[in-house]
C-alpha cells in the first residue's frame, strides 16, 4: 500500500532527515523547503526519482501554500501523514526590551499560523489518507509549566500557540480518525540547535518518526518528547 508523507521545512535538519529515512523505507515523500537549492534534497531526488518530490513552500505565505498544495494535488491522490517541521528561532532576541513586533510576527506566522494553514489546505488529501497523522514539531520551550528561565519571547510564545493548535486539531478532527501530536524532538544538532546540542540528528529524527508512527488514538492531542514521554503544556 502506497504511503505518502508531506514534510515542511524539508531543506535541512530534522525535515530532510525524516525525508531520507522514509524514502529508505520505500515510502513516497513530498519534501517542502522554503527555498530551492538544498543539496540534501537534490541527493534524495537523484536517489529516489520515483518516490521523492520537492515542492517549494513558504509556510508564512498563503499564496505559496496554495501553489504548493495545488502541485501536491497533481502528484498524489492522498496524504497519509503531515510533518509540520518548518520553524523560526530569532537567536538574537532575549529580554523584553529586545522584542520587536516584526520578530514576534514572523515567529507566529512561521511557527503557529503556518502549520494551521498548511493543515487546512491539505485537509482534503489528508482525509483520503489511511493513517491521518498530524505531527507538529514544537519545543519544550513552548511549555508554560516548564518555563524556568524566561527570555526568547517570540519563540516561546509561538510554540505555546502551536501546542494549543494541536489540542484544537485533536478535538475537531479526532472523530474522523486523525491523531494530532505536538512533538518535542529534544535539543538536536541542527542549524537551529547548534553544535553544542546533545542529540545527533539521525537518532533524534528516527525517534520523532517512531513516536509519530507508534501513536495510538488515545494519544490524540498529546505533547510528547523523546522516549514518548508525556510533557506538560
Amino acid at each position: 500500500m502506497k504511503v505518502v508523507t508531506v514534510v515542511t521545512g524539508a531543506g535541512a535538519g530534522i525535515g530532510s532527515e525524516i525525508c531520507r529515512i522514509l524514502l529508505e523505507r520505500g515510502e513516497t515523500v513530498i519534501g517542502c523547503p522554503r527555498r530551492p537549492g538544498s543539496e540534501k534534497l537534490s541527493a534524495l531526488a537523484a536517489a529516489h526519482p520515483d518516490r521523492f518530490h520537492e515542492v517549494l513552500m513558504d509556510v508564512s505565505d498563503d499564496a505559496s501554500i496554495e501553489r504548493a498544495v495545488a502541485d501536491i494535488e497533481g502528484r498524489v491522490d492522498q496524504v497519509d501523514r503531515l510533518f509540520n517541521n518548518a520553524g523560526y528561532y530569532p537567536k538574537n532576541e532575549g529580554s523584553l526590551t529586545a522584542l520587536s513586533r516584526d520578530t514576534l510576527g514572523k515567529a507566529f506566522q512561521t511557527n503557529a499560523i503556518g502549520p494551521l494553514k498548511v493543515t487546512a489546505a491539505l485537509l482534503p488529501l489528508l482525509r483520503k489518507g489511511n493513517e491521518k497523522r498530524l505531527a507538529q514539531i514544537t519545543s519544550l520551550m513552548g511549555s508554560i509549566t516548564d518555563n524556568t528561565s524566561g527570555r526568547s519571547y517570540s519563540y516561546r510564545l509561538s510554540k505555546t500557540a502551536l501546542n494549543m493548535a494541536v489540542k484544537n486539531l485533536a478535538h475537531e478532527l479526532g472523530h474522523e480518525g486523525f491523531i494530532a501530536l505536538a512533538i518535542h524532538p529534544g535539543w538536536v544538532q541542527t542549524n537551529m540547535g547548534g553544535s553544542m546540542a546533545p542529540l545527533p540528528l539521525g537518532p533524534a529524527s528516527e525517534e520523532v518518526l517512531r513516536i509519530v508512527l507508534d501513536a495510538t488514538p488515545d494519544q490524540n492531542g498529546a505533547f510528547l518528547g523523546p522516549g514518548g514521554k508525556v510533557l506538560p503544556f
